[in-house]
């Protein structure tokens, strides 16, 4: 018995050695050398005979991504089948040490031309996203019917803030799926075996959750104030949802004065209206449309930012307007109101409403059309009221003019306003478009005392065609 041991371990020791100077002997050969497969090699299950590693590497890429992964539901019913996977694999490194890892195989090959076989994970390195799109809107992966499950939440639309429980759905992770999905790909598995129940989306947050109740008591405590804004005709409050955007992210209940100046800003685009446009029917009952000017409303956004910082910090109710750099005529509004002077240059004709009643209304002269000192159009308001000035200018041919006038209602930066014009005997009609003004509304000398006593600074002063 014991020869009989000693004679097989003999042999075993010799088959060693053999195999061993076999395989130093073919890391010697230039078939082990060169970045090409010998014949009778397959890699996974795919012929590579005589294929460098490039060239293995692209046709094993390109079969492997011909496969079908067949997916089957609980019952073994087929429900969906995936194929041209447009993945690329990160195979190069596992290719190039491939006759190393087999070397006593490659040997053998070498030698004895017995079958190369080799196999490694064909590891995914990338994909293309119409494939994951193909897959992810899968029929099976969106049931019509079937919900997300949604965390539990504080009700900052209710005033008492309950908590809305935790909902547990039954749709399916489309991306934890496709994860899984490209592991498959990459062990080369062809079944697929679906538990819907393994893809649910459990809700991170319950309603037990302590975090969530601190958040609520928060909430009760900072998000409860009442801040409105008084617009003229429109009142908004700052939402609790917004308020808290409007917070420290500490809990502290103090403004984030960064977040304020954006909120700010953002009133100002919606609110400012110096020089908007400004479609409107006129108590005359003629349709306007005109755009520009220096009449309206502008929010000074850094005052603002600093009281509604203050504001927040205060935690108590408030009801205000925003703080403005510049106001137009009485309560805040988007267009001219019911008291403004009109000038219609096409009618050359100015009116004066207060509180939607005529109280004035008389021919003018407005600026000249053919020497383009036309008069400018848009929404102003008279800047001052001033009796006894000489106007002074230029002319037409360069000379200059001046021109004493008794009452003056000035109405735009640069000059223009409504004055009497006693070297004229007639107003209205087609006066202007020849010999009209230098820009100026000129008034009737006997009309122009009634006009001035009734105007008032600030008023709008609405100049169209």
């Amino acid at each position: 018995m014991k020869k009989f041991v000693i004679t097989i371990s003999i042999i075993i020791l010799i088959i060693i050695i053999a195999f061993t100077c076999a395989t130093i002997a073919y890391s010697k050969t230039d078939s082990y050398e060169n970045s090409s497969f010998p014949d009778n090699t397959t890699i996974n299950g795919i012929d590579c005979s005589g294929l460098t590693y490039e060239e293995a590497e692209s046709k094993l890429t390109k079969e492997w991504n011909s496969k079908h992964i067949v997916i089957t539901g609980p019952l073994s019913d087929d429900m969906a089948t995936f194929t041209d996977f447009d993945c690329t694999y990160d195979i190069m490194k596992d290719l190039k040490k491939s006759k190393t890892h087999y070397m006593v195989f490659a040997a053998a090959n070498h030698f004895a031309k017995t079958p190369l076989v080799i196999q490694f994970p064909m590891v995914v390195k990338d994909y293309g996203q119409q494939f994951k799109e193909r897959v992810i809107s899968s029929s099976f992966l969106n049931q019509e019917k079937a919900s997300a499950s949604k965390d539990a939440y504080v009700d900052l639309s209710d005033p008492d803030f309950p908590i809305v429980p935790e909902k547990y759905g039954d749709k399916p992770n489309a991306e934890k799926f496709f994860t899984d999905l490209l592991h498959h790909i990459q062990t080369g598995e062809i079944k697929f075996m679906y538990e819907e129940k393994d893809y649910y989306t459990l809700p991170k947050i319950t309603a037990e959750d302590e975090s969530l109740k601190e958040y609520q008591k928060y909430c009760k405590k900072y998000l409860s104030q009442k801040i409105t804004y008084d617009m003229g005709d429109e009142t908004f409050t700052i939402s609790a949802e917004q308020l808290a955007s409007l917070m420290k992210d500490n809990k502290s209940g103090k403004a984030d004065k960064e977040a304020v100046k954006k909120y700010v800003a953002s009133l100002a685009e919606k609110y400012d209206n110096i020089g908007a446009q400004r479609n409107f029917t006129s108590l005359s009952g003629r349709q306007i449309n005109v755009s520009g000017g220096t009449y309206g409303w502008k929010i000074d956004q850094e005052k603002e930012a600093e009281q509604l910082t203050a504001d927040i910090n205060s935690h108590k109710d408030i009801t205000r307007e925003p703080l403005f750099s510049e106001k137009g005529y009485g309560k805040y509004s988007t267009d001219v109101g019911n008291t403004y002077i009109d000038v219609d240059i096409s009618g050359q004709i100015v009116k004066l409403y207060k509180d939607g009643k005529l109280q004035f209304s008389a021919n003018c002269v407005t600026g000249c059309k053919t020497d383009g000192t036309t008069t400018d159009t848009g929404t102003f308001y008279v800047l001052n009221k001033v009796r006894d000035v000489v106007l002074k200018g230029d002319n037409a041919d360069g000379s200059k003019y001046e021109s004493p006038v008794k009452y003056w209602l000035g109405v735009t930066w640069g000059g223009q306003g409504l004055h009497d014009a006693d070297w004229r005997n007639t107003f209205g009609g087609s006066i202007w478009i020849r010999g009209g003004s230098h820009g100026c509304i000129n008034m009737p000398p006997n009309k122009m005392p009634s006009l001035y006593n009734a105007a008032e600074v600030g008023m709008p002063v609405v100049m169209h065609y």
